[in-house]
């Protein structure tokens, strides 16, 4: 019986989505804009906690006014209810046209890392949609592996999983993920990971981000310096006609030298400010919601 209470709403939560995942497809790019635009708002009415949350991150972090600031989180929501949308039209993106949605710059960088036969990391954050660029990757020839936390809902994270392995990405388990991305750099793929996320415990450094000390993984900068992966930036800025203009940069050097945490931190340290240089040119296309903030460094005075 227990079973079946847990189950019943996971199965009601996954057919309630079918008609907005219908729907999502229907529109055409910019009315998906507008739609989600408008989820986006109505959740951070309904979600007064992380709009606060979010109003104080931008206050701290941008010397903004308490007024500007709320703008602001409102409009972070209003692009990730956007995101929301887009995210669930995935298909609709392989489809014949779809890429004049997408003006892609600097993809040499990552082609001449990958030639290297080592692999490559592409990291990039919260901003924009990651997962159009996962997929516009795709199919430009370059497919790209990820590690993902699975959704709480398994016949919603079963559909997902399918969407995002279009045009031939995969989508590595949370069990021996580790192995698995080593795999993956010596097959010679290009392995994405996320990079601006509070963590707590290890592997961890604190990295300085809008000038705090920011929890941060340091896994990618440790298999860069222990196996020559190259870490290439990657990053989407909105367009309002439901595009974006999607960005590789060049990638970061890894430091000579025998201390290899060292190392580490210092790739984290640089793949961080590029996130920060990202957040300046378009804040609301980042993920303020999320408190970056949260783990503090140990000795940190309280409340600082």
């Amino acid at each position: 019986m227990k079973d079946q209470e847990r189950t019943l709403p996971r199965r009601l939560e996954a057919w309630a989505a079918v008609p907005l995942v219908a729907l999502s497809r229907a529109l055409p790019p910019r009315a998906r804009v507008a739609f989600g635009h408008g989820i986006g708002r109505l959740a951070a009415r309904l979600d007064a906690r992380h709009t606060r949350l979010a109003a104080r991150q931008a206050e701290g972090a941008l010397g903004l006014s308490p007024a500007e600031s709320d703008r602001l989180a409102r409009a972070a929501f209003a692009h990730f209810g956007r995101v929301l949308v887009e995210v669930l039209a995935l298909p609709t993106y392989v489809r014949p046209g779809a890429e004049r949605l997408f003006a892609v710059e600097g993809l040499e960088h990552l082609t001449a890392a990958l030639a290297r036969g080592r692999g490559a990391f592409v990291f990039s954050a919260h901003f924009g949609n990651w997962e159009l660029v996962a997929l516009r990757q795709a199919l430009a020839g370059h497919p790209m592996d990820f590690v993902a936390r699975p959704l709480d809902n398994p016949w919603i994270d079963e559909d997902f999983n399918r969407w995002r392995e279009i045009g031939g990405n995969r989508v590595l388990g949370k069990h021996g993920a580790l192995r698995a991305v080593v795999r993956s750099l010596r097959e010679g793929r290009a392995v994405a990971i996320l990079v601006d996320q509070d963590i707590r415990g290890t592997p961890q450094v604190f990295v300085p981000f809008f000038g705090r000390p920011a929890a941060t993984t340091s896994t990618m900068g440790e298999l860069a310096v222990r196996t020559g992966a190259a870490v290439v930036p990657v990053v989407s800025f909105p367009r309002p006609d439901g595009g974006y203009r999607i960005v590789y940069q060049p990638e970061l050097e890894i430091p000579p030298g025998d201390d290899d945490a060292s190392r580490a931190r210092d790739v984290m340290a640089r793949a961080t400010a590029a996130v920060e240089s990202w957040v300046r040119e378009d804040p609301a296309a980042w993920l303020w919601l999320h408190n970056r903030w949260k783990t503090r460094p140990p000795g940190e005075t309280p409340g600082r």
